[in-house]
């Protein structure tokens, strides 16, 4: 009987161990795979501008807009910028959190001498997930997101720059926590970026991703394997935040660490400003990681991004 069971184990569990290993295989060549082609087919060529919605407050004008390129990609972004004439302004183009998007310009309570172009990730499905049929089917939509966030970017600035107040030589883009990669891959691909801030983020986004399961897994063994899993579904090797703010150089980058962060993994800071090239400023804010609700650290990164303007404008 003992050897029944052996059989029948054997031909239930090889069958579904092959599969895995030929789904991990998969997995990891299709998160190998050179992008560059797909990047520049998807960015194609802006067809369409809307103005969806408009608000005017405080002496300051915003504006909900819809893109759309002859390649069929959709991005919706949000401009912050002064009343009055049209004058000629430094442009930051910033990517934040997962949720945040281009809702990330009410965090600049007073855009100033600047204006603020925030860009939401191009990604269709729910933002809440329940059970394991609903998330197999979110994500291929999630990773479809994740590879076309760097068209979106170039797209966003297609826009920006058929804008008479946009200053063509200051183009910035910022970065914010999960938007540290996506910020430096696009400033990487596209040189009409003229430089990035990059806010709280990490060289290493395994160990980062790893970080992120420990508060929440408590079983040790299972953060190293569900990171690198979760990392080849990301496209990891395509997003290496190490390789593309090298590529950055010889723009200026700005590097921004936050001296109690609770979710980036000690010295990902100091690596990150290490793996960029010259130009390039460090910085830190006294609190904790980003978050929407932390005005005291929203606060100081603004002073800070005041003050690294026109580090960009030099070099």
């Amino acid at each position: 009987m003992g050897k029944v069971v052996r059989i029948v184990l054997f031909f239930v569990i090889a069958p579904s161990v092959l599969i895995v290993c030929a789904a991990l295989t998969w997995l990891y060549w299709d998160a190998n795979r050179p992008l560059d082609a797909y990047f520049a087919a998807r960015h194609g060529e802006l067809v369409e501008t809307r103005t969806t919605e408009s608000t005017y407050s405080g002496g300051q004008e915003a504006h909900y807009l819809a893109l759309r390129s002859d390649s069929g990609l959709r991005v919706s972004l949000r401009v912050l910028r002064k009343t009055g004439p049209a004058r000629t302004l430094p442009v930051l183009v910033v990517l934040g959190g997962h949720r945040t998007g281009r809702d990330a310009v009410d965090l600049f309570a007073d855009a100033g001498d600047k204006a603020v172009v925030a860009i939401d990730y191009p990604y269709d499905g729910p933002e809440k997930i329940h059970g394991v049929r609903e998330t197999v089917r979110t994500v291929p939509l999630a990773r479809k997101a994740l590879i076309d966030t760097p068209p979106a970017v170039s797209l966003s600035i297609d826009w920006i720059l058929e804008q008479e107040w946009a200053d063509p030589q200051q183009v910035v883009i910022v970065g914010a926590s999960l938007g540290v990669p996506f910020a430096a891959i696009s400033a990487a691909l596209d040189r009409r970026i003229s430089g990035a801030i990059l806010v709280h983020g990490a060289a290493d986004n395994l160990s980062w991703l790893e970080a992120q399961l420990a508060r929440r897994i408590s079983n040790k063994v299972l953060h190293r394997p569900l990171a690198t899993v979760i990392h080849w579904l990301a496209y990891g090797p395509t997003f290496n935040t190490a390789t593309n703010v090298a590529k950055i150089s010889p723009r200026p980058v700005v590097i921004i660490g936050a001296r109690e962060d609770e979710r980036t993994p000690a010295g990902q800071t100091e690596a990150l400003y290490a793996a960029a090239g010259q130009p390039k400023l460090l910085r830190w804010t006294a609190g904790q990681h980003i978050e929407p609700g932390r005005g005291d650290v929203i606060a100081e990164l603004l002073e800070i991004a005041d003050e690294v303007l026109p580090f960009s404008a030099e070099n």
